[in-house]
């Protein structure tokens, strides 16, 4: 779904927190549609990080952010990807790829775009928010006030607000069924909380990928937004439930393995 503009930081030292599939036209005047709410097979999603590239292009998209649960490897994986293309794919599709992640607070999911390093999860959000806006990040809430899955609530949104902590977007189109009977609150809700409004697919399989974007400027033909069917969300949840905490098991047991 195409929804307002949002601010992109700019790149800061060591690697890029955009990673471009080079060389992007010199005149271009728009990033185009962005995806940036998406989900890779060395996370809890079901598509390579090939898969995900490729279905991009298929459908268009000028931007996505690779936005794995509390880990970034899908997004190191991708980005290799673009870095090792040959020029001639390159220039006939550019594509830049945000690093990102979904981060598990104690209050809700939580995504962190343009980072350098995954979030730390199960802290409370507001020690979240800090940590991304150490390493020059953007704050985004998903699926706001969905009751299927962990979401901050209105109640925490206002009090985050309230209490000065800088949130700068809020998903207002999931295509899942997370939050969609919230949507039409929200809404009306982030005419009093000024969020910055993105769109994101949430995708977790590859047929998902750009049934919502963020159209970052005007211009070009804007595609209806999707939902999904209530059973692929169904496997979704399932997939999850079952795949991604054997996963996130074995990366903090490699994870301390190579601190000792």
């Amino acid at each position: 779904m195409a929804t307002d503009d949002i601010a992109l930081p700019d790149g800061a030292d060591g690697r890029p927190l955009v990673s471009v599939s080079p060389p992007a036209p010199a005149d271009a005047t728009r990033l185009g549609r962005a995806d940036l709410h998406l989900h890779t097979n060395l996370g809890d999603g079901t598509a390579s990080p090939a898969r995900v590239l490729g279905e991009a292009r298929r459908r268009e998209l000028d931007v996505i952010a690779v936005t794995d649960h509390d880990h970034m490897e899908g997004a190191k994986r991708l980005a290799d990807l673009l870095a090792n293309e040959s020029p001639d794919v390159s220039a006939a599709q550019p594509i830049e790829m945000i690093w990102g992640c979904e981060i598990t607070t104690r209050q809700g999911h939580f995504i962190g775009l343009f980072l350098r390093e995954p979030v730390k999860m199960l802290r409370h959000v507001e020690e979240s928010i800090d940590a991304v806006k150490a390493q020059g990040g953007l704050c985004v809430v998903p699926h706001p006030l969905g009751r299927l899955v962990p979401s901050l609530s209105r109640r925490k949104i206002d009090e985050l607000l309230d209490r000065g902590y800088a949130l700068d977007g809020i998903e207002l189109y999931n295509p899942s069924p997370a939050n969609a009977g919230a949507r039409s609150t929200v809404r009306e809700l982030n005419g009093q909380w000024g969020l910055s409004a993105t769109g994101g697919s949430d995708a977790h399989f590859w047929q998902h990928i750009g049934a919502a974007y963020t159209l970052l400027s005007e211009g070009g033909q804007e595609r209806p937004p999707e939902r999904l069917p209530i059973g692929a969300y169904v496997l979704q949840c399932g997939w999850s439930w079952f795949v991604d905490p054997p996963r996130k098991i074995a990366r903090m047991i490699r994870q301390r393995e190579q601190r000792a």
